[in-house]
């Protein structure tokens, strides 16, 4: 059976044929032929066969199905319909099976020959001759006579050649000029127009960090004022609070309580973040809760004091008149945090007593809260961390003058840290607050909390310096250090501590009064039971008595140093209870050093230096040796 190919428009589909990016010409040729058998044409199906070869047909530059070598016939047959011996196939359109892609690369050979291999599909394949040789159309020509570099700028429409505005925004398809069409350097500051790139005109994150040059935005290259803080929403988290939707104002007149919630809920519901507050006066005429994961923050890094109405500062209005309505602010928790502000109340009166608020701020359940870089400037009371469970908690940094209550602690499961704590007459210091606070504040006071970490407080004017009592949940086992009180009517008063053998350790301890309240006493143990041990202290000013002990547990102390009392008195009185007083220093010839009770269990006194005061022993169990007169 003889078989014929007549070939029709191969030519015309190769004219558009060039070594263009993939993306602009498709890599399919369209090829048209007729097919005869014995001078009838066929008519069918018909299996094809398609190589691209070189002259002579001994290498193959493609075949459809990707098998062919050294001019081969091909292992798979591409089906295409014959009509009255005509047929078109699309060689390349992998669409069809057994069809692979024209490769841009065969057209870089100068002499391509197309092969063809037929079947009817009752007999095998034959071979139709003569392999037929791809050409070019006239056109097509010059594009392998332009050498390289023969288009310059000189060949380009240029900006001169082009009418004023004729090429605008409208006129651009959107997205067609991005960053990896344009050479590079080819759009600078100087070859755009004053105020032609505007905000409006950019795509949402079309400008990031990625997309700009390293040192492409200068300080010198923004204009001034044109990027300010309420314009900045920073990423990873951060969300300005002035910005909008929200628009805090902090101008200290119009109400911001919920900007700030609507931003403080936002970042609460993306998992967390941080709610920066920039300066201002921020009036808050509710109450504001500070979600799981999440930080409100002002501008401070360091305790601040005398700055209401300065940095970020909090007015602070709603309660007033009641102890019990919702706290100023709750750290909900877990990782909950109130960073770098100050929290004024500008409605509170210096009278004896002033107006009762509810808690400043209250830990909200969640462990892991976190105060810091805080200052309280007048605030009924302070800091809840009793209320609910407040495990792994952090106040560090406060400053302040707390008026009835400092920082409360109960239900602290695991360790908690208070640090660098200093509260002083910050906000007043009238006689008629002073008289309150020495008949009634107490500066630190402490319930169950197991092993507490306390370092380097200080209180000054306050009725009680810290308090140790027990909960329905317990009392407290910590460890303390640097601990600080001047001017307190009681420096350390005991009633209980944990009652499973731990205690409470205080290392480096300071207590003294300057006429402040009625009793002047340095430690007082009341009823109860605690256990206490000191080492390291110093009791000065006007205290009456420095100890004063009539609890059942056991006060140890050494190194202490005792340099005033009343005469009538004495340094330290053990009532009741459990001591060992060891290498501690009094005073020259006040008088009695230490008194032991009736009331006491066992009392151990050895190595101190009495210097002409003496000893009243009339404990049952009681050892002195080694007491230096």
């Amino acid at each position: 059976m003889k078989r014929t190919a007549r070939w029709l428009g191969v030519a015309v589909a190769l004219t558009g044929l060039t070594l263009a990016a993939r993306s602009q010409v498709p890599q399919i040729i369209s090829y048209q032929g007729a097919i005869s058998a014995s001078g009838s044409n066929f008519n069918g199906l018909g299996q094809f066969k398609f190589a691209l070869v070189n002259s002579n047909g001994t290498v193959t530059f493609w075949s459809n199905d990707g098998s062919s070598t050294g001019g081969s016939e091909p292992d798979q047959a591409v089906t295409n319909p014959v009509n009255q011996g005509l047929f078109s196939v699309m060689l390349g359109d992998t669409s069809l099976s057994n069809m692979t892609p024209v490769g841009l690369s065969v057209f870089t050979n100068s002499d391509v020959r197309f092969r063809i291999w037929f079947s009817g599909g009752t007999n095998s394949p034959v071979l139709l001759s003569p392999d037929q040789r791809l050409t070019s159309v006239g056109f097509a020509m010059m594009a392998a006579n332009l050498p390289n570099g023969a288009v310059g700028s000189s060949q380009l429409v240029t900006s001169a050649q082009l009418a004023i505005n004729s090429v605008t925004t409208p006129a651009i398809l959107n997205g067609s000029v991005t960053s990896a069409k344009l050479a590079s350097q080819a759009v600078t500051t100087s070859a755009l127009a004053e105020g032609a790139v505007t905000a409006a005109n950019l795509a949402s994150q079309s400008v990031t960090s990625a997309a700009l040059a390293p040192g492409a935005v200068t300080s010198a290259a923004i204009a001034a004022g044109a990027v300010s803080l309420s314009q900045v929403n920073f990423q990873l988290g951060y969300i300005n609070a002035q910005n909008q939707p929200y628009g805090a104002k902090g101008n200290g007149t119009n109400d911001d309580a919920a900007a700030i919630q609507a931003a403080l809920n936002t970042a609460g519901n993306n998992g967390g973040g941080v709610v920066f507050l920039p300066r201002g006066n921020y009036l808050i005429s509710s109450n504001l809760v500070v979600p799981a994961e999440t930080s409100l923050v002002g501008i401070w890094r360091s305790p601040t004091a005398w700055s209401q109405n300065l940095g970020t500062t909090l007015l602070a209005v709603g309660g007033a008149g009641t102890t019990t309505a919702a706290p100023f602010i709750t750290l909900q928790g877990p990782n909950s945090v109130l960073d770098g502000v100050t929290v004024y109340y500008p409605n509170q009166v210096a009278n004896n007593p002033p107006t009762p608020y509810p808690w400043c701020i209250q830990a909200g359940g969640g462990d892991n809260v976190t105060i810091q870089n805080v200052l309280l400037v007048n605030p009924y009371m302070g800091i809840d961390l009793a209320t609910h469970t407040s495990g792994r908690h952090m106040v560090r940094y406060v400053y302040g003058q707390p008026l009835l209550t400092g920082i409360q602690v109960d239900q602290c499961y695991d360790i908690g840290r208070i640090m660098d704590i200093h509260f002083w007459p910050f906000w007043n210091e009238s006689s008629s607050i002073q008289a309150f606070q020495s008949a009634n504040a107490v500066s630190f006071d402490f319930l169950r909390a197991d092993w507490e970490v306390v370092q380097d407080i200080f209180s000054y004017g306050y009725g009680i310096g810290a308090r140790f009592r027990a909960s329905s949940n317990g009392a407290m086992s910590g460890q303390m250090s640097n601990v600080n009180f001047d001017n307190v009517d009681i420096g350390l008063q005991f009633s209980a501590t944990a009652s499973d053998g731990m205690n409470v350790q205080i290392a480096n301890l300071n207590i003294a009064n300057d006429g402040g309240g009625t009793n002047h006493i340095g430690i007082q143990g009341t009823p109860g039971v605690a256990e206490l041990n000191i080492d390291g202290a110093c009791f000065g000013g006007q205290l009456y008595q420095p100890i004063s002990w009539n609890n059942s547990g056991l006060l140890t102390l050494s190194g202490a140093r005792f340099l005033n009392w009343q005469p009538s008195l004495q340094a330290i009185n053990i009532i009741s209870g459990q001591g060992i007083l060891q290498g501690n220093w009094f005073s020259n010839s006040i008088g009695v050093a230490m008194r032991i009770g009736t009331g006491t269990q066992r009392v151990m006194i050895e190595n101190n230096m009495l210097w002409g005061n003496t000893v009243s022993q009339s404990g049952p169990n009681t050892l002195s040796a080694n007491n230096q007169p």
